[in-house]
């Protein structure tokens, strides 16, 4: 199924695009020369990452290729039972803290806030935006703004505001409307502080000679109307002033962009003001708008970009609708399939009733799918615009209805292709027509037609209300045959019948969406209204609008009907839905007097939904009873791209359910503190894969049959991480469901055992992150005396033991100097206080025992380790030590542990009986792994991904971690596996990053990873297919900027903090331009060509002291092909005799291994004929040639005194490509 994004592009302009090979791109022409013609390499090229904090303070990375999510790397600050959730819905990735999953399902918080791979399409990563833009709705008029962020607009038209929610400031935002988010249990699905719902505030972007006349507009003009006296507002681009056909046309104007004046940089909002009351003057008259008598009220809400946010939208509405405007044109939509209770939906709706202001439009450009109208103009009250062409036919691209609860949408069309408007000044959206004028198309463009219609009515009618005008133009509209109501509502739109006609209708009878069960004919009235001044009667007929209509789904109460003078007449409209299957149907109601000249239609839609059932769900708890604890069950409809449906279990551990027929899949789980206030919690789940509802049904989900899931290996450990994993592909449709829970490594798992159902539909998978032990604590002299004990927050919040010390226990009044301090949690005072309190008294170490059931967290962004060791314990273990004399407390631990496990275990169509799982050397494999610094203290992160058979996203977390230091992992064979290596504190958005690509372990394979190994220098990643390339006019060289002498790398991101880089490619000796990026992509010609690419890059951070500066220039001659050919850029890879610091001593010899590569996907690449080796002591100011074997190594004289080696390699292949690279300071030397 295609997915799109939230916010559609409500116009088009008229301009091919194109696909070939690797990546895709515009179709029009690239510059020759200039400094634009060399940019970023495309995605699809190249792996991108982009880091966004959620709204709850969790950091996300996401790994994007060729537009698809591949690994999310999560950063949380929690040790919940269940504190993380990820969901996998068609291509977009969800990660959901356990504390907003109950406040989505209850509707109080917008899912959109953890929808990852939309966040970042969207430019809401954390290098775009520093707070995320939300709409808060109050419960009353008015609240104070949550702590943690910062108001932006007032909007009282949704009772509410936009805030920020600032993001260095972590949790701050979700404490303040959310009581529960601090502590584990049942989250209560309310939001606290005074607010009732919660939205992202959203990206919202843009969505005349013939069209005018083919809607009667020139008719109106010559019976004097042409919106004279009536003002229009523009919610849109802004507008070019200068324009000669907008002249004293506008009455006033506001930017609601901060940072942007009114005028238009877009021209988006110029074409769209034109089309509704351009006089023509630039074109003799020839692109005259449609009321050229009406005066424009400019709202500008959409950037020069195109986008806007939703907040801004909606206080550009507030001040349209009480500017003096009859009528507000808003060419523009985001959330594809809303239902009308969005926010700006809900500010459409109750601006109208207050204002009395008519609101066109545009559906969206999402057509022709079903159910893609956007917000706004799913709003009830908005008169809903589609698009058709020249010939009445509705365009392909237009959104089409129902609206995403079934209502009808849209009510009405326009002609929207193809449509010449005016062009603001140094603007080239759509396709130019000289200087003055451009072509495009799109729902954007039949708005305004709309919209000047609405001016014309309102000039004859100035008394009418919203909903008086969108009748008369609806139920006047021209209908276009065989078309659905729901792609064209009535039809297009003919103001010159609007305004002749005395007879109007109902435009639009809309009986929703029917339930399969419900069998009661529904009755709708339908009136027909006459201003004349004679009776009209008018014959009814009951007329097909696309598809079929069953025989006796709809009847009328009158063949006909007889409206009298200034009156009003009713028919009413039966509904049987039983005469019909599920679906979406509709019809048209026509009107017409005997002679012809009065014709009203209204269209009618209406929808059978999906036949339901009953499906009870028992849940009972490992004791064979109702639970009681935290317990829930999901539902997945695994035929729809729909975000699962969550369900908590009632007191009686049933969940009572009525469900459509289809695909379901159910994912059942319980989460119980231990009742003796300890730190360790229990997890139940239980999985009903691949079940087809297609009649009443029970499920037993039975606890009392689950059996603990546990890992045993050959050497001691203990889990950091559990992670709990599912993958449910659809039978009948072509989509892949995903989930992943997160548990703390201190949870006690139990798995029930599931049905089994197609292996090639499902799959189930336990993935566990083991090191040796942390910590081990035991009260001194007693042989009962081991302590559950374990570090606050895991591997962030504290500092560790690495060895053995005993310390005495200093209880609450004693002098804690030199001791060990026991302290109870408590909810007034943050635990990170109390454990900086003990340290500033002296104490060595800090125990914090529990008060309730259940973990504890602090702050999420405590970026640092506690100044001493801090610890929590149970309430039983902290009441035993208050209890003993003077105790003493025996700590031993490891502060970095030399070894680790890596395991996953899968099972296809179901979840085994017996998940208890033991695992030999013998069986893995062992990656033996060397992290490499050159200076101590180096902070890093470093993750091991394993993914199943069936896992589309890679999910991990990247483990703090302190270079250099080496690293032995026991890997699970057979799974995808990679690595992911960070430069620079998790914590933080920042830090050069690479990933290795996916490789599959045998048994038993021994492997050697070096991390951060000199030489660190400018190459294209080994492990990346394709990654110089051209294709149709574009070239890419996808460098990394600092690529270590690892091997394997796939993906590669410089710390944009610290790396500085520049690219220069020349053409035959020109210059084509320049690129702040070491990954660019440039224009190519047909003929053969030398190309040179010229990359510089610099680094300059705290502890980077090698490779600080990398130039390499490359050349190469291509010629077009015929689809994607790969170019033959060579990388140098480097083989350094140096030690984990990337040094070597004074006075020795460095041995040096080259390699020359040619870029992989490269077909018959040409031998390497020659390579040279340079050394300098001095930065590069004298050289010293090295000598190299036929193997390509050589040995390097170091001097005698501290500094550092440049080296200098130069290479060039039989077919004349070459490489020149120069590494300063590529490796250090000591004393």
């Amino acid at each position: 199924m295609r997915r799109r994004r939230t916010t559609a592009l409500l116009s088009f302009a008229l301009a091919a695009t194109m696909a070939a090979g690797g990546f895709a791109y515009g179709a029009a022409p690239l510059p020759a020369t200039g400094g634009d013609a060399v940019t970023a390499a495309p995605g699809t090229a190249a792996v991108t990452t982009a880091t966004v904090t959620l709204v709850t303070g969790d950091k996300v990375t996401v790994a994007t290729r060729a537009g698809k999510t591949v690994a999310v790397d999560v950063l949380p600050y929690r040790s919940d039972a269940a504190g993380l959730r990820t969901y996998t819905v068609g291509t977009d990735v969800y990660v959901i803290p356990r504390e907003a999953e109950a406040l989505i399902r209850a509707g109080q918080v917008d899912k959109r806030l953890f929808n990852v791979t939309q966040l970042v399409a969207q430019g809401y990563d954390d290098a775009h935006r520093a707070a995320t833009p939300l709409i808060v709705r109050y419960t009353g008029e008015s609240a104070a703004t949550p702590g943690g962020a910062r108001l932006t607009r007032k909007l009282p038209g949704v009772r509410g505001a936009a805030v920020a929610a600032d993001k260095s400031k972590g949790d701050a935002f979700w404490e303040a409307v959310d009581d529960d988010s601090a502590r584990a249990g049942t989250p209560r699905a309310r939001l606290s502080g005074g607010i009732q719902r919660l939205w992202l505030d959203g990206r919202v972007d843009t969505l005349l000679d013939k069209s005018v006349p083919q809607i009667g507009a020139p008719e109106a003009w010559a019976g004097g109307y042409d919106g004279t006296g009536v003002k229009v507002a523009v919610l849109d681009t802004g507008i070019d002033t200068t324009h000669p056909d907008l002249a004293d046309r506008i009455a006033d104007s506001r930017s609601f962009v901060p940072g942007e004046t009114v005028r238009d940089g877009h021209g988006h909002g110029t074409h769209v003001a034109s089309t509704i009351a351009g006089s023509g003057a630039a074109s003799g008259g020839s692109y005259k708008g449609v009321a050229p008598g009406a005066r424009l009220v400019i709202g500008k809400v959409l950037d020069d970009g195109g986008s806007g946010s939703e907040s801004g939208i909606i206080e550009g509405m507030e001040w349209a609708a009480r500017s003096g405007a009859k009528v507000v044109s808003m060419s523009l939509g985001g959330q594809e399939g809303a239902d009308g209770t969005d926010p700006m939906s809900l500010a459409v709706n109750e601006l109208t009733a207050e204002t009395g202001v008519l609101f066109t439009i545009a559906a969206g450009n999402s057509g022709p799918r079903a159910t893609s109208v956007g917000s706004p103009g799913a709003a009830a009250a908005a008169l809903t615009v589609g698009a058709v062409d020249s010939a009445d036919a509705v365009a392909d691209f237009s959104s089409r209805g129902p609206r995403g609860d079934g209502g009808l949408k849209p009510e009405i069309t326009a002609p929207g292709v193809r449509i010449v408007a005016a062009r603001a000044a140094g603007t080239a959206m759509g396709t130019p027509v000289g200087d003055k004028y451009t072509t495009a198309s799109g729902t954007s463009m039949a708005t305004p037609h709309v919209a000047g219609a609405a001016a014309i009515l309102a000039q004859r009618h100035p008394d009418w209300s919203p909903e008086r005008l969108k009748a008369q133009l609806v139920s006047t509209a021209r209908t276009t045959a065989d078309t659905s109501v729901y792609a064209q509502g009535a039809g297009r739109v003919d103001v010159a019948r609007a305004l002749r006609q005395t007879v109007f209708a109902d435009g639009t009878v809309d009986f929703g969406l029917k339930g399969w069960d419900d069998s009661a004919p529904a009755e709708k009235t339908l009136t027909y209204t006459n201003d004349g001044d004679a009776p009209v009667t008018l014959a009814l007929s009951v007329e097909r609008a696309g598809g079929d209509l069953p025989a006796g789904a709809l009847t009328l109460g009158a063949a006909s009907v007889t409206v009298p003078a200034h009156g009003t007449a009713t028919v009413p409209v039966t509904l049987d839905s039983t005469a019909v299957t599920t679906g979406s149907y509709g019809a048209h109601v026509t009107a017409r007097s005997a002679d012809g000249a009065t014709a009203a239609v209204t269209a009618v839609g209406f929808g059978r939904d999906v036949q339901r059932f009953d499906v009870t769900i028992k849940v009972l708890d490992r004791d064979g009873k109702p639970t009681k604890g935290t317990a829930s069950v999901s539902d997945t409809r695994l035929d729809q791209g729909t975000f699962p449906d969550t369900y908590p279990v009632g007191a009686d551990g049933t969940v009572r359910l009525r469900l459509p027929r289809g695909e379901h899949s159910f994912y059942a789980e319980i989460a119980h503190n231990s009742p003796d206030q300890s730190l360790t919690t229990e997890y139940t789940y239980a999985v009903q894969p691949g079940t087809v509802i297609e009649s009443d049904r029970t499920f037993t989900f039975d606890g009392s049959k689950a059996g603990r899931v546990t890992m045993s290996t050959p050497l001691p450990t203990e889990a950091s991480r559990v992670r709990i994993g599912t993958t449910a592909r659809a039978a009948t449709a072509d989509m892949v469901h995903g989930r992943e829970t997160w548990l703390s490594g201190r949870t006690a798992v139990y798995s029930v055992p599931s049905a089994t159902t197609d292996p090639a539909l499902f799959e189930s998978r336990v993935a566990w992150s083991l090191a040796a032990p942390a910590l081990s604590a035991r009260i001194a002299g007693r042989a009962d005396g081991a302590l559950d004990a374990a570090y606050f927050e895991g591997w962030i919040g504290s500092a560790r033991f690495d060895g053995t010390r005993t310390l005495r226990v200093a209880k609450p009044g004693e002098d804690v100097r030199g001791k060990v301090a026991l302290v109870k949690r408590d909810d007034a005072v943050s635990t990170y206080d109390q454990i900086d309190a003990a340290a500033d008294a002296g104490a060595l170490a800090v125990l914090v025992h529990n008060d309730t059931p259940g973990p504890w967290t602090g702050s999420h962004l405590r970026t640092e380790a506690s100044r001493i060791p801090a610890m929590t314990l149970s309430g039983a273990e902290g009441a035993r030590l208050l209890a003993l004399p003077a105790p003493r407390v025996t700590f031993s631990g490891t502060a970095l542990s030399p070894y680790a496990y890596e395991l996953m275990k899968y099972h296809a169509g179901g979840v085994p009986a017996d998940q208890r799982y033991r695992v030999r050397t013998g069986d893995l494999a062992v990656v033996d792994s060397r992290f490499h610094a050159s200076t101590g203290g180096t902070e890093a992160g470093y993750a091991r991904v394993t993914r199943s058979p069936m896992q589309t996203v890679a999910y991990f977390t990247h483990a703090r971690t302190v270079l250099p230091r080496t690293l032995t992992e026991y890997v699970t064979a057979g799974v995808r596996t990679s690595e992911a290596f960070k430069l620079g504190p998790v914590w933080s958005a920042g830090g050069a990053s690479q990933i290795t690509a996916d490789q599959t372990f045998a048994p038993g394979q021994k492997v050697r990873r070096d991390w951060n190994r000199a030489v660190v220098r400018t190459a294209l990643p080994d492990g990346l297919n394709a990654a110089a390339q051209r294709s149709g006019e574009l070239g890419v060289v996808a460098a990394a900027g600092l690529l270590d002498s690892g091997t394997s790398r796939w993906s590669v991101n410089r710390d944009g903090a610290t790396d500085k880089e520049t690219t220069t490619v020349y053409r035959d000796g020109v210059a084509l331009g320049s690129a702040p990026y070491a990954a660019v992509a440039f224009p190519v010609v047909p003929q053969s060509a030398e190309y040179r690419v010229v990359t510089d890059v610099r680094r300059d951070g705290a502890g980077w002291a090698t490779s600080t500066g990398v130039r390499t220039d490359w050349r190469f001659r291509s010629a077009g092909a015929e689809g994607m050919t790969v170019l033959p850029v060579l990388s140098v890879d480097y083989r350094l005799g140096t030690d984990l610091t990337n040094g070597a001593r004074a006075g020795s010899r460095t041995q040096v291994g080259l390699g020359v590569r040619h870029p992989k996907g490269l077909a018959a690449a040409p031998r390497i004929a020659s390579v040279k080796l340079w050394a300098s002591a001095d930065d590069g100011t004298t050289w010293r040639e090295v000598r190299l074997d036929r193997g390509l190594n050589g040995s390097v004289a170091n001097p005698s005194k501290a500094g550092f080696v440049t080296l200098r390699v130069t290479a060039t292949d039989a077919a004349g490509n070459s490489v020149d690279q120069t590494v300063t300071r590529a490796y250090q030397v000591r004393r």
